[in-house]
């Protein structure tokens, strides 16, 4: 949900958190070995799609927090909403969420290191859920359709705080849906 509100940041930080704990779960029953099975050698293992998430989060989350701490610097600006969005961000959220409705190539600048061990995914992406949680928490009380940042990978794209946020959680869940694909294909 991008945040019309700031109300509506109170279930952005509890989607953060309960993603962080779906993917720890899901790691805790799996053999390193599981984790790194491939149903195709063009696809990604389930530590492949969790190290990705590590790459994309940590680019954006730099990008956010760089708008956010520019922001707080300057005092401004304030509301508890409404606030407004770009449509093509919310278009882009959108097509984010799963299940995928087309695949797309990566860039090879998002492609997971293909030596990533799951306990490294894991813990990485457990430390970038925790930091986005805190930065919507120091979010509060800004005007999240108003603070803009770029996308660290497509420089026409500017979201708004609000939605960075949502497409950053809508990411994950694209993400975490592949996992379990992965996990449910045959021989794995």
């Amino acid at each position: 949900m991008i945040p019309k509100t700031a109300s509506d940041l109170d279930a952005l930080v509890d989607e953060a958190r309960r993603q962080k704990e779906e993917v720890g779960a899901i790691f805790d029953e799996l053999s390193p070995q599981q984790a790194l099975v491939r149903s195709d050698p063009k696809r990604w293992s389930a530590t492949g799609h969790v190290a990705h998430l590590g790459i994309i989060n940590a680019r954006y989350l730099d990008a956010a927090g760089s708008a956010l701490d520019r922001a707080l610097q300057a005092g401004g600006p304030r509301s508890d909403g409404p606030y407004r969005h770009p449509r093509v961000a919310a278009w882009f959220v959108g097509s984010m969420e799963p299940p995928p409705r087309r695949r797309l190539k990566t860039f090879r600048s998002m492609v997971p290191d293909p030596e990533a061990t799951p306990d490294g995914a894991v813990a990485d992406f457990a430390r970038l859920q925790d930091r986005m949680a805190g930065m919507m928490e120091r979010a509060r009380g800004l005007d999240l359709g108003r603070i803009r940042f770029g996308s660290p990978f497509f420089g026409l794209l500017r979201f708004s705080l609000g939605t960075g946020f949502e497409m950053l959680l809508a990411h994950n869940r694209r993400h975490i849906w592949l996992v379990c694909e992965v996990l449910d294909a045959p021989g794995s």
